[in-house]
């Protein structure tokens, strides 16, 4: 590869990452019997694959006009937005960061056809929770095959960032750079996080209110529950599809995506 194809850029890095991923993933009820749990396992991964991938669209969907969505990493979604003028953006950036709370957990409550499962994923489903992540600074895109890859400091110091002490499954963490564009922001609390190589941090962290999810009462699902569940679960979803029509959709495959903010600010 040419250095020439790679390009830096100064702007804004976003992780969202989803709380409780690996326990709703890989957790699934006991029976003694050997089939049962094997079918069990099954359909608690398959939908707790499916929950996910529609939780994560309601994220990227929320931030689409103003952030793109690099690349999907397990339970995460990197974000980046190219900007001249950080400053001018980052009040409506974090502004949409702290709706994208929001954004989750209505999406998380519209997931009725999962009271028609008993499966582990669909009753835990009100467990999840999102973390997010926000800096600001300069960080270089390469094309890799056919895919684009975020590099330097900066994506290396959000990625260290998820790996925290902060006392909450549920917050969004300002980095002190993207403070420093946003110094009038409210309701955000100090954390002193240490980040390996790059010493002792100041986070400046937004604790949304509890969402209240409410889950099926009754001890077993009425038939049109499981009915509308078989419906719901009957296409697949994943994250790699999402990916996929995503990354078409960005790079012009598709008429349909209209230019991001992000796109428009860096041509202006």
């Amino acid at each position: 590869m040419s250095p020439s194809t790679i390009e830096s850029h100064l702007g804004f890095i976003v992780l969202v990452d989803i709380s409780g991923y690996t326990r709703f993933i890989m957790d699934h009820k006991r029976f003694g019997i050997k089939a049962l749990e094997q079918r069990n396992t099954r359909v608690t991964q398959e939908h707790a694959e499916a929950i996910i991938s529609i939780l994560l669209e309601a994220v990227i969907d929320h931030l689409d006009d103003i952030l793109v969505v690099n690349k999907l990493e397990g339970d995460a979604a990197l974000f980046y937005a190219v900007c001249d003028d950080p400053a001018r953006i980052a009040p409506q950036l974090v502004d949409r960061l702290q709706q994208a709370f929001d954004a989750f957990n209505q999406k998380l409550e519209q997931l009725k056809a999962c009271d028609g499962c008993l499966c582990q994923a669909c009753c835990e489903r009100g467990d999840l929770r999102i973390k997010i992540i926000a800096h600001a600074g300069e960080f270089m895109i390469k094309p890799v095959s056919r895919f684009e890859e975020l590099a330097g400091e900066a994506v290396i110091f959000a990625h260290r960032l998820l790996k925290n002490k902060i006392p909450s499954s549920e917050y969004l963490a300002l980095t002190p750079a993207m403070h420093r564009l946003v110094p009038q922001a409210n309701d955000f609390e100090t954390h002193q996080q240490k980040v390996d190589d790059f010493g002792s941090v100041k986070l400046k962290v937004f604790y949304p209110q509890k969402p209240k999810v409410e889950m099926r009462k009754l001890p077993l699902p009425w038939p049109w529950q499981t009915w509308t569940m078989i419906r719901f679960f009957a296409k697949p979803r994943s994250r790699q599809l999402l990916e996929a029509s995503r990354r078409a959709l960005h790079q012009g495959w598709s008429g349909e995506l209209k230019p991001s903010t992000s796109e428009s600010v860096s041509s202006s």
